[in-house]
């Protein structure tokens, strides 16, 4: 079981949290919660109307949004380290997505209001809050003109070269492992899975890429590049 002390360090691993002195992460401590979820859990949903800020100790999650026909469009992905539901925290207290655990994960919860006191109170929490806030809206300013302005094969392009260099296995024969599901990569760049299947085939077809379950192997990491190189310059 997690004490409060224990809690306290750890809330020290997160970089919007880093720079506060040991009294004040103690404090905003004894103000959270511990929370453990399991892979595929539902943390939070698109909507529902509350204010607690998470901050991630460990694992991963995925914000989504959900059509009304149950397409999935991907947000982005949040990692040990970060924080999500701070839009809630400083506005209606209504979802802006649906975020779910693609991992088992260790998250602290945080009231609303403890968040929205610790950011009047030091202003570094605040200036990082909005440096992050702008670096989500370019990103997502990104994404948008993506979908609009090019066509499937391009947008599948950038995305495995944006996954390759992640994680540092953009070179010939690197293996990006695991890799993310038909099914996540489609909500990623606004395709449905069958589509994505029929890309990343052609792709194969053409020595760019090999896959296996759960893994894509980079063969022609120069070729993938002069596509995404083609699509950036389009």
């Amino acid at each position: 079981m997690t004490t409060r002390p224990d809690l306290a360090t750890r809330l020290a691993s997160i970089p919007l949290l880093e720079p506060l002195s040991d009294d004040t992460r103690k404090r905003l401590a004894m103000r959270a919660d511990p929370v453990k979820v399991q892979r595929g859990a539902l943390v939070v949903q698109h909507q529902e109307v509350s204010d607690d800020v998470y901050f991630v100790l460990s694992g991963e999650l995925t914000a989504i949004l959900i059509s009304g026909r149950g397409r999935e469009f991907a947000l982005g992905e949040i990692k040990a380290g970060q924080y999500f539901g701070e839009i809630a925290a400083f506005s209606d207290g209504e979802r802006s997505a649906t975020i779910y655990a693609r991992t088992d994960a260790e998250l602290v919860r945080v009231p609303g209001k403890a968040f929205r006191t610790l950011v009047e109170e030091e202003p570094h929490v605040a200036r990082t809050l909005i440096v992050d806030m702008v670096g989500r809206i370019r990103q997502l300013t990104q994404r948008s003109f993506e979908l609009t302005a090019f066509k499937l094969a391009d947008r599948l392009a950038l995305f495995l070269l944006r996954a390759g260099l992640e994680a540092g296995v953009f070179e010939a024969g690197g293996e990006l492992k695991p890799a993310p599901t038909h099914a996540n990569i489609a909500a990623r760049v606004g395709a449905n899975r069958e589509a994505v299947s029929r890309e990343l085939s052609a792709l194969g077809q053409q020595g760019v890429i090999a896959t296996r379950r759960a893994a894509i192997t980079f063969l022609d990491p120069e070729a993938l590049l002069a596509l995404a190189r083609d699509a950036d310059e389009a």
